[in-house]
C-alpha cells in the first residue's frame, strides 16, 4: 500500500532534468500592494521588459524592487495581467515550443459569481517568446 502511494506521488509530479527550470513563472501577489487600472483586461497583459518599465508601471510601480529579485530581465519579461472582474475569475499561462520558438497561450476562464473583485496575476516568461491570442 505504501508503495503505490509512493509510486502515484512521483507519478504525479512533473519531470524536469535538474538543470531545468520552469518555462512559465507566477509571482505571487498576495502579500504585494497592486492596484488595478481601469479597464484591464484578463486577455490582454501589459509586458514589462526592463527595470525601468517596472518602477513605472502604474499596477506594480509601488512593488518594483521586491518583484525585479525574482526576474532576469537579459533572460526574461514580465506579463502583467490585471482586471476586475467575478471572485472565480482565473488567468494562467502555458508554453509551447514551435520550431525553436516557445509559444505562450492565455487562458481566461470567467467566475460564475457576481462579485466584483480586483485581480492581479505576474508571470516571468522567456524575452524571446511569442504569445498566442
Amino acid at each position: 500500500m505504501r508503495s503505490a502511494i509512493v509510486a502515484a506521488v512521483f507519478l504525479a509530479a512533473p519531470v524536469l532534468a535538474a538543470d531545468e527550470k520552469p518555462v512559465v513563472k507566477e509571482i505571487a501577489t498576495k502579500d504585494l500592494k497592486v492596484k488595478v487600472p481601469d479597464g484591464g483586461k484578463p486577455t490582454a497583459p501589459a509586458t514589462v521588459t526592463t527595470a525601468e518599465e517596472l518602477a513605472k508601471s502604474p499596477v506594480v510601480g509601488g512593488e518594483a524592487d521586491a518583484i525585479k529579485k525574482q526576474i532576469d530581465f537579459s533572460k526574461d519579461k514580465l506579463l502583467v495581467f490585471a482586471w476586475a472582474g467575478s471572485g472565480q475569475d482565473q488567468v494562467g499561462v502555458t508554453a509551447d515550443t514551435k520550431d525553436g520558438k516557445t509559444v505562450l497561450t492565455v487562458a481566461y476562464t470567467p467566475g460564475r459569481t457576481r462579485d466584483l473583485r480586483q485581480h492581479v496575476k505576474l508571470f516571468v516568461v522567456p524575452k524571446d517568446a511569442e504569445i498566442k491570442k
